[in-house]
């Protein structure tokens, strides 16, 4: 609270500033418009083969065609000057042993620094001896900031390989920071390895190598898979951008994307969702109702117009239909009574499944050592280190004991119980479907499935590959079931492609004038965003900016 004085000071101030134009004394948003920094912070994240180099270098091109000063920056840089100097520099005959060297040192870099964020910091880093270059001319100071000088820039960090990083890179760039996931379908990116860049490998050494960049057992080991689903937006490689004789493609249009992107986030023409784009954003939504202990699932149904007929949340069952957690509550608190919710946080406080799988394991090891009359007097150590081994093991895989129902099936349900049809619709899911789910998709008559997060464990594609294809160019549509041109109708599953959840509302919030409010003409010139706007990222710390605002305040 305000005393008597403070309040009249803090009166005249806010007088002052509404007359005042030009200093900074003026209005508060002119204030603010002097500290925007004007830099943005592009990071790419892709399993290996996906081409990360090349959508880097096409988003540099796009960014200096709008006056932006951009600047590639690579992890690989990183990594070798961190070898040098522990006096191990990386030394290889061939390109494949050259990657894996790569991948070793990174991982010792995370290991040693315990820290799986390392190379992260490696690149902000890069990012603050680029800018003290370009302002000044020179190395930065020991311990000095490097204060952004307002004129655009752009840093594009090739690549990310851990989630850690882009938690980091998050934390400290907050809304200036947008992450880039590559798709690329695995049988392409296995071709490009094995013809372009490891001709000399074998298809075993590719293949492991491929594994361990996608979700190595360390820790401290590449973790690009978990990487990939934090992204803000999402495209895809799988096209060559060049045919025979370097020829252009027709069909590679990552130019276009990424300039959509560019716009988006410089808001330099009127971008609006697409119905994909919306349709994951209703199913993130749905996502973060769950409370299921292991992990959160949305899922949305739409129709063939795009309109919204259901979502679904991996949740515990309620008698009646639906899910608990979905029924309103008749009390003011707007909460319902524990005493009528039976999800596993309010009562059982474990994970039936986990439970289930342990029982399992341990059934599983007795038996093998009464059968094979296996020493049972091991360590205590020995014994956890069994255990984990087999857990981590397809059985530790099993889904059949979870009491929740999973997104995908509770928003196929809520449509059937509201009598909708789900033939010819397409479901949005936040991670890939289980087994379990895909053969309800397919019986549903649901054309179309788009998820971000892979699934290690789901056996969808081996078990039922009949019905369900991933390469778009191989799906055959059947509107009411019969076939066409004598092709069996299958089902697309297909990675998401465009302006993923978490940037939605920063890319699509109306927070700028589109229009003249006396002729109602359309702007040219889109008006300043108040406050929602990626640019408007400061290049001073709040409590900086609080000095700033507040000097006023002080003087009287």
């Amino acid at each position: 609270m305000y005393s008597n004085g403070e309040t009249g000071a803090l009166s005249t101030a806010l007088d002052r500033t509404s007359m005042s134009t030009s200093s900074e004394e003026g209005p508060s948003q002119l204030v603010l418009d002097g500290l925007v920094a004007n830099e943005l912070i592009f990071a790419v994240v892709g399993p290996v083969g996906s081409g990360t180099s090349e959508i880097a270098e096409t988003l540099e091109e796009l960014l200096r065609k709008k006056d932006y000063d951009a600047t590639i920056l690579k992890a690989r840089t990183i990594i070798e000057e961190q070898a040098k100097r522990r006096n191990r520099p990386i030394k290889a005959k061939t390109e494949i042993e050259r990657s894996q060297a790569l991948q070793n040192e990174g991982d010792s870099l995370r290991r040693e620094s315990n820290d799986n964020a390392a190379i992260a910091i490696g690149f902000v880093e890069l990012i603050r001896v680029t800018r003290a270059e370009m302002q000044d001319g020179g190395a930065p100071e020991n311990h000095k900031p490097i204060i952004p000088d307002g004129t655009k820039r752009a840093y594009i960090l090739d690549s990310i390989r851990h989630p850690d990083e882009v938690a980091l890179l998050r934390r400290v760039y907050q809304e200036a920071f947008c992450l880039i996931g590559v798709f690329c379908q695995e049988d392409e990116r296995e071709r490009r390895l094995r013809d372009e860049k490891y001709s000399h490998a074998s298809k075993d050494v590719i293949k492991r190598f491929m594994q361990r960049d996608e979700n190595a057992p360390e820790d401290y080991g590449q973790k690009v898979s978990e990487a990939f689903h934090l992204s803000d937006y999402f495209v895809d490689n799988t096209v060559e951008r060049f045919i025979q004789n370097k020829e252009a493609s027709p069909d590679w249009d990552l130019t276009d994307k990424l300039g959509r992107l560019v716009d988006i986030l410089t808001r330099n023409k009127i971008i609006r969702p697409w119905p994909s784009e919306t349709g994951m954003f209703h199913a993130y939504g749905a996502r973060m109702q769950s409370s299921c202990l292991s992990r959160q699932v949305g899922a949305a149904l739409l129709d063939q117009c795009g309109a919204l007929i259901a979502t679904g949340t991996n949740e515990v069952p309620r008698a009646g239909g639906g899910v608990y957690g979905g029924i309103l509550a008749h009390n003011q608190s707007g909460d319902p009574s524990r005493m009528d919710d039976f999800r596993c946080f309010v009562h059982n406080k474990n994970c039936t499944n986990t439970i289930q799988q342990n029982l399992i394991i341990e059934s599983l090891i007795s038996s093998i050592e009464e059968l094979h009359a296996i020493d049972k007097r091991k360590t205590l150590d020995e014994k956890k280190k069994l255990r984990e081994d087999v857990r981590n093991s397809r059985i530790g895989q099993l889904l059949e004991f979870s009491r929740s129902v999973h997104a995908e099936m509770d928003a196929l349900l809520s449509a059937g119980r509201n009598g909708i049809s789900t033939v010819g619709t397409h479901l949005f899911v936040t991670t890939f479907p289980c087994h379990s789910c895909a053969r309800h998709i397919v019986t549903a008559g649901v054309e179309e499935v788009q998820y971000i997060e892979p699934y290690l464990k789901s056996q969808a594609i081996p078990l039922h590959g009949d019905a369900i294809v991933t390469d778009p160019k191989k799906q055959h549509r059947s509107g009411k079931g019969e076939t066409r041109g004598g092709n069996r109708p299958n089902v697309l599953f297909r990675a998401f492609i465009g302006v993923a959840p978490r940037l939605y509302r920063r890319a699509f919030f109306k927070d700028y004038e589109m229009k003249d409010p006396y002729t109602g003409d359309m702007v040219t010139t889109l008006g300043r965003p108040t406050g929602h706007g990626v640019v408007d990222t400061l290049k001073l710390s709040y409590a900086e900016v609080e000095v700033r605002l507040t000097h006023n305040l002080v003087k009287e």
